[in-house]
C-alpha cells in the first residue's frame, strides 16, 4: 500500500513536469508530381510530426511512398540532406517527373524513386542532427534534432 505522503510525492512531481511535457503538432503534405514523361503519380504523401521541448524539437518525416514505388532504401544522411531511393512500381516505370514542397523533394526517373530532404538550419544557426534514418513498413523514415 501506498503512503499518502509518497503518493503526494508523485502528484507533486508530477505537476512540476508537466510544462515540460512535449506538445506534438503533425502536418500533412501533400507533394505534386510535375510530370515531363510517361505515366506518373499525381502527388506523394509526406507526414510531419514536430514535437517540441525545452530547447529545441523535433521533426519526424514519413513519406508515404507505398503507391508509387517499392525496395526504398537509405543512400545519404547528413546533417544537411537525407536521402532514400526506391524501384517504382510497374505503373510508373516510365515517369518522369519532379515534386517539392518546402525541404520534401522528389525526383521520378529511370524506373526510380528518389526522396531527399533538406531540413535547413534551426533558429541558432545550425543543422539538425539526424536521430534515426531509416525504412519503416517500407516507408522513408526520418527523425531530425533541432535545437534553439
Amino acid at each position: 500500500m501506498v503512503s499518502r505522503t509518497a503518493l503526494g510525492a508523485v502528484v507533486a512531481l508530477s505537476l512540476a513536469l508537466a510544462p515540460l511535457a512535449v506538445r506534438a503538432q503533425t502536418s500533412t503534405l501533400s507533394v505534386s508530381i510535375i510530370r515531363t514523361a510517361g505515366s506518373c503519380p499525381g502527388s506523394i504523401t509526406v507526414s510531419v510530426v514536430t514535437k517540441q521541448y525545452p530547447g529545441g524539437f523535433t521533426m519526424d518525416y514519413t513519406a508515404k511512398t507505398a503507391a508509387a514505388a517499392n525496395a526504398v532504401k537509405v543512400t545519404a544522411s547528413t546533417p544537411q540532406r537525407i536521402a532514400f531511393t526506391g524501384s517504382l512500381l510497374p505503373a510508373y516505370r516510365s515517369c518522369q517527373g519532379v515534386g517539392k514542397s518546402n525541404e520534401n523533394a522528389f525526383t521520378l526517373h529511370g524506373g526510380t524513386l528518389s526522396y531527399v530532404i533538406s531540413p535547413g538550419k534551426g533558429p541558432n544557426g545550425t543543422y539538425p542532427g539526424a536521430l534515426r534514418v531509416n525504412v519503416v513498413k517500407g516507408l522513408p523514415h526520418a527523425n531530425v534534432s533541432i535545437t534553439d
